[in-house]
């Protein structure tokens, strides 16, 4: 399988940084973005093979994004992982998230996360 490209959606650069360089080191591909204006859009440019993304991004939260993704023909089957400091799970995944870690990151966590998510594909 060719490299296994990430993306992050989160409005905090340093965890944007902190991310791409953990998943960097686990010879992940990554991309980042702190905002968007079309969530398919910007799938359709970056070409995902997982989303990481988080539960608030500015004042808005992100559940409605999932259920774009869910609905697309193109994306319905990428694995979203969202994450947030305040624990969302059951919202997270009743709208289709694939899975949901919480803030602040255990990378260890994060990376089996991943690493699960890579051998499913």
């Amino acid at each position: 399988m060719e490299t296994v490209k990430i993306l992050i959606i989160d409005d905090d650069p340093t965890t944007c940084s902190l991310l791409e360089t953990i998943l960097q080191m686990e010879n992940y591909q990554s991309a980042s973005a702190t905002s968007f204006d079309n969530i398919l859009t910007l799938l359709d440019k970056e070409r995902p093979h997982i989303l990481i993304l988080d539960f608030h991004l500015g004042m808005g939260e992100t559940l409605k994004q999932v259920l774009l993704i869910r609905a697309n023909p193109a994306w319905q089957h990428l694995p979203v992982v969202m994450t947030s400091g305040i624990d969302r799970r059951q919202d997270c995944l009743a709208a289709g998230a694939t899975a949901f870690i919480l803030k602040p990151f255990n990378w260890q966590e994060m990376t089996q996360t991943i690493n699960h998510i890579r051998d499913q594909l």
